[in-house]
């Protein structure tokens, strides 16, 4: 076996999470087994005992929003295909790449447990008999839609008529002429509920809640096509605001009884879509009824007082999410898992989840995308970020959902548009001048760009190794250890990262230091360190490194400040050094332009311990310049080194651009802005107790 090439990678389930995810593996060239406990391909889509589908199915996302973005539905199909249509597409296109090939059918994955190694032990039960199998990763795509959860804890009284749950439904015939109690107001509730109008003697829906029913079409157009258009340019809490007024405008209530009103915006629950059942309520045919406060033999009794007789209940109340084959350690409750981009656990990429979420829309696209990013974790084109980062971007994102959707799941929420715009950025493969293999080398590499830089190098498929006088253990790239103020070890760093790299297509200058030095004082040794490093390390460092970067037809990335070009008080040994920085660039430029791309960036400021100093000494400018966040510098930076022709002068925010040109084109308009401020913070009484702020204290009050 090539030591180069990634090991087996198991994906248990064969609907369409596991069908996406075998595909983008082999379309990857990964090594993969599927393993499936049905006959065949096709998950909850197949019509048998083990699956939550019902003949009269249909799609409630339609095929523009459903489909794979590289095998459209066919044209002739309905707006909302049924449910053997939609079958019949998963099984077309599992065979268009072989994915059922890779697939042991009748084979139910009853353990997988962790080797010593890291790898996976699995026990299979398949037609032979028992088996066993050791790979590498595992993919877990079994599905939510399983196991029957029903009112926990139940309704008081005992119910004396028959009952099942949606997951068991099949025909409506088998209900004819019974009182039919239907407990639920998603999708499977409304189309159970309109299909036993014609066979049962009563159909009852009881609603614990208000719940958005949208007719399938608007404007003539798919209903969900209208919001998703929106996703692209709106905020979701604005695409309500637009969806709510639409719906009171164009959605036709007939008059009659209605289904309770939503407490929730359209947006922060899951709506139905539905044309037949409000009809049906309005005309009597569905009765209406509140949520079940308790049970007295046939006799259902309501919050509202109402009591009906009922012969059976089907209970619409979803599903509980459920991965048995794993311990308690890894998945005790796969609904509360945190996951990276609802995918890979945070702290663990030997595991991955496809499916395991609640989408606002069709679940393909966004299996697709999951899929595509485990191919790309185990073919080593798509590196995660740390797991300090992970944490911290899955934990933004959990809070969101709970902004957004309180308790209901907020671990698998996903708003189906913003999800992919991420996803694609995500996956957004290298071009032509892309990360992927290109040698970089980063100074500062231990501090907070340098981490957040390595990181997203590493993740784009680069070779990265920081010079740094810290060489921490966690930081995820070599790092030699460097004085860049002093040539001769910067001489013997670069030497040795020359060696690690194999040469060096990209410099990153990045290593800075800031302090409180004030100009009207005679400079101090704070204001040599920072001119020592800040310029002359910087320069040690690029010069060291220009043979190989002219070799290379390279590049090299000066990370100075806004400070550079719009100077402010208090720390003037920071901005003159950055300001002579930028000039360094621009000569070096003027050297090497032939042969060297050259780019200076100018942030403004990031929270970061570069500035505890100047807080300490009661100088903090905070309320004068606009933090960012450290992610927007990085996106700056990667998008410098990957542009066809390296940027001269690139801001790092629209904020930043208008400061630079206020700066640059009207000096002493900026001078006036800066003054205006800083002398608001003065009588704020901000710098008062800071001996370095002093005289400008006074001269404001004389």
């Amino acid at each position: 076996m090539d030591p180069m090439k990634p090991g087996m990678t198991a994906v248990v389930g064969g609907g369409a999470a596991g069908i996406a995810a075998v595909k983008a593996l082999i379309e990857a060239d990964v090594p993969v087994l599927g393993i499936e406990r049905a006959d065949g391909l096709g998950g909850l889509w197949r019509l048998d005992g083990a699956t939550a589908s019902y003949e009269g199915l249909c799609l409630n996302t339609s095929k523009p929003r459903t489909q794979f973005s590289d095998f459209p539905m066919p044209e002739e199909w309905p707006d909302y295909p049924t449910r053997a249509q939609m079958l019949e597409y998963l099984l077309a296109y599992a065979d268009r790449s072989g994915v059922a090939e890779r697939f042991r059918f009748g084979t139910t994955l009853e353990s997988a447990r962790r080797t010593p190694d890291g790898s996976w032990e699995l026990v299979l039960d398949g037609p032979d008999g028992r088996s066993r199998e050791v790979v590498e990763h595992l993919v877990v795509a079994n599905g939510h839609n399983h196991v029957p959860r029903y009112p926990d804890p139940p309704y008081p009284g005992s119910f004396t008529g028959t009952q099942s749950h949606a997951h068991g439904y099949v025909t409506p015939e088998e209900f004819a002429g019974k009182r039919v109690l239907v407990v639920g107001t998603g999708n499977s509730a409304m189309d159970i509920a309109s299909e036993l109008t014609d066979h049962a003697s009563a159909v009852l829906l009881s609603a614990r809640r208000g719940v958005w029913v949208i007719p399938k079409r608007l404007l003539g157009r798919p209903s969900d096509q209208l919001n998703g258009a929106l996703a692209a340019l709106l905020p979701w809490r604005v695409r309500q605001a637009i969806s709510q007024t639409m719906l009171r405008i164009l959605g036709r209530r007939p008059a009659g009884p209605r289904l309770p009103t939503p407490r929730e915006g359209l947006l922060q629950d899951h709506p139905t879509l539905s044309d037949s059942v409000p009809a049906l309520v309005a005309a009597g045919q569905v009765l209406a009824r509140h949520g079940i406060s308790r049970f007295d033999g046939s006799r259902v009794h309501f919050a509202d007082g109402q009591v009906d007789e009922v012969d059976h209940i089907i209970w619409c109340t979803g599903y509980r999410a459920v991965v048995p084959f794993l311990d308690a350690d890894t998945a005790g409750d796969p609904a509360g898992l945190l996951l990276y981009r609802h995918v890979l656990p945070v702290d663990d990429t030997s595991i991955s989840y496809v499916g395991l979420m609640q989408s606002t829309g069709s679940a393909l696209p966004v299996v697709e995308a999951q899929a595509r990013l485990v191919a790309g974790l185990r073919a080593g084109t798509y590196r995660p970020p740390t797991p300090e980062t992970a944490v911290k971007i899955a934990s933004a994102e959990l809070a969101a959902a709970r902004a957004r959707w309180g308790e209901r799941r907020p671990h698998m929420r996903i708003d189906i548009d913003a999800y992919l715009r991420i996803m694609k950025k995500e996956l957004r493969p290298s071009s032509g001048g892309g990360l992927a293999g290109r040698r970089i080398l980063v100074t500062g590499a231990a501090g907070t760009f340098g981490r957040a830089m390595s990181e997203r190098f590493v993740r784009e498929g680069a070779h990265v190794v920081g010079l740094d006088v810290a060489c921490p253990e966690d930081s995820g790239v070599p790092i030699v250890a460097c004085d860049i103020t002093s040539q001769e070890s910067v001489d013997a760093a670069v030497d040795e990262a020359v060696a690690l790299l194999g040469g060096v297509d990209v410099l990153v200058n990045n290593a800075g230091r800031g302090g409180p030095a004030p100009a009207e004082l005679a400079p101090d040794e704070e204001v040599d360190a920072q001119l020592r490093l800040n310029l002359v390390g910087a320069w040690r460092v690029t010069a060291a490194v220009m043979p190989h970067l002219v070799r290379a037809r390279g590049r090299v990335v000066f990370v100075a400040s806004r400070m550079a070009v719009l100077p402010l008080p208090l720390a003037a040994a920071y901005g003159v050094s950055k300001r002579a920085l930028a000039a360094y660039a621009d000569a070096l430029r003027l050297e090497v332009g032939t042969h060297v791309g050259v780019t200076t960036i100018y942030p403004s400021m990031v929270r970061s311990p570069i500035h505890d100093s100047t807080r300490r000494a009661g100088l903090s400018l905070d309320a004068v310049s606009r933090p960012e966040p450290v992610e927007g510098v990085v996106d700056s930076i990667a998008r410098a080194l990957t542009a066809r022709r390296a940027p001269r002068d690139v801001a790092t925010t629209a904020r930043g651009r208008v400061e630079m040109a206020v700066a640059r084109h009207a000096p002493r308009l900026a001078d006036r802005l800066v003054r205006r401020t800083v002398a608001a913070r003065i009588t704020a009484g901000d710098f008062a107790g800071a001996p370095l702020a002093a005289g400008m204290v006074r001269r404001h009050q004389e």
